[in-house]
């Protein structure tokens, strides 16, 4: 008897330690926190954008391959609360070309264009762990682009953009990485690296 009620009591102790730790953390008030990303990005959509719809200025030329840059960007959010993020982040994304002769294939022109968003946004944290986040959020801001070729050839143009990511998870504590799926100026699939500070263990 005396070994069973030893067991007894030493498991009784264990659940009163451990629902005094539960009890102690949720007491702890939650501490606000700030967070910086570096986000890349594939398949980003730039609404107002389509990419090199101009024309070629030479007779008898063809555009050779392209190439992208994908889409880059470093936000940095506060985090008001457990559930509730609002930030911002500024993207880049370019695409590269150039335009040769059909006759002997000498370049005629080297074509870049080039867009930089700039974004405000919301995070909805719904899955809140030590170590794991999944969140939900949202974003509209604007987009500037700039087309730039030889023989001085230039267009500018404004619109507006945006993310909307349905999905996401991150994974770590003060150092994280993270993944998503989206659409928007950010990209279709993303994912990165952050750091989070002014954050206190609870």
């Amino acid at each position: 008897m005396k070994p069973k009620l030893l067991t007894l009591l030493l498991l009784l102790g264990l659940c009163t330690s451990f629902s005094a730790q539960e009890s102690c953390k949720a007491a702890q008030p939650f501490t606000p926190q700030h967070e910086l990303r570096l986000t890349a990005g594939a398949y980003p959509l730039l609404w107002g954008f389509t990419p090199f719809t101009y024309g070629s200025r030479y007779y008898d030329s063809y555009r050779g391959p392209m190439y992208t840059s994908g889409a880059w960007s470093l936000a940095y959010d506060y985090r008001f609360k457990k559930w509730f993020d609002f930030g911002f982040y500024v993207s880049y994304w370019g695409k590269y070309g150039t335009t040769r002769s059909n006759v002997d294939n000498t370049l005629l022109s080297r074509d870049r264009l080039h867009r930089i968003s700039v974004v405000p946004v919301v995070r909805f944290t719904w899955l809140n762990r030590p170590i794991v986040r999944l969140y939900t959020s949202i974003g509209m801001g604007v987009v500037f682009g700039g087309y730039k070729g030889n023989f001085d050839e230039r267009a500018s143009k404004a619109s507006f953009t945006g993310q909307w990511t349905p999905l996401g998870i991150a994974v770590g504590k003060s150092f994280f990485g993270f993944a998503e799926i989206g659409v928007g100026s950010q990209g279709t699939l993303m994912a990165g690296i952050g750091y989070r500070f002014n954050n206190k263990k609870h």
